[in-house]
């Protein structure tokens, strides 16, 4: 299944919703935008370092200690997060995708009702592993063992388009300086300081 971008070309798919973006576990977001835009072209990256989410809680209600740092950055059709990890309590608490490192471990696409996608994927089969509020972010994350990754789902909102928008638009004619930047003031404000 397809569907049509921003710019009306066909973006792929996954549960009928266009991918927003791809993500990887990394060991050191520097060490691997340097590899994503040295041999893939991909980039530029920008970088929301400390992220510390206001409410995380488990399936069953439990708190859960999920501190990170990520970069996003176009790589080619598709947006693409780089996590580095700092902090996840209980260790287990994202399932086995998420204690891999240097590895592939979640598709996300963004939906207006995220409630009913919640539902609707529990209904398939998909373990919930936890729903999060920070700020204007709200999300859910699910386990998809068989597939090797999790499935990301978020409440789609004005600045999560605007965000991927701008990753597409950084990448046209990018001239391969500054590879990894700060996300822009704006977003720093409304999403990373969400929470702190």
């Amino acid at each position: 299944m397809v569907a049509r971008d921003a710019g009306g070309g066909e973006s792929p798919t996954i549960l009928g919703h266009p991918i927003a973006h791809v993500g990887y576990s990394v060991e050191s977001i520097s060490d691997t935008v340097d590899l994503l835009v040295q041999s893939f072209g991909a980039g530029p990256f920008f970088l929301m370092e400390d992220l510390h989410i206001e409410e995380i809680k488990d399936a069953e209600g439990r708190p859960i200690v999920w501190d990170h740092s990520a970069a996003f950055g176009q790589w080619g059709g598709i947006a693409v997060e780089l996590q580095e990890m700092s902090k996840v309590e209980p260790a287990d608490a994202l399932g086995p995708t998420y204690e891999r490192v240097n590895l592939f471990n979640h598709v996300a696409y963004a939906v207006d009702d995220l409630p009913q996608e919640r539902e609707r994927l529990k209904e398939l089969g998909f373990k919930l592993l936890f729903d999060a509020i920070n700020g204007p972010v709200e999300e859910v994350l699910f386990d998809a063992p068989l597939l090797g990754h999790t499935i990301e789902v978020h409440q789609d909102f004005e600045l999560f388009g605007e965000f991927h928008r701008e990753l597409a638009s950084a990448a046209e004619g990018w001239d391969g300086k500054e590879p990894l930047r700060p996300v822009p003031a704006d977003v720093q404000e409304q999403v990373v300081n969400a929470g702190s």
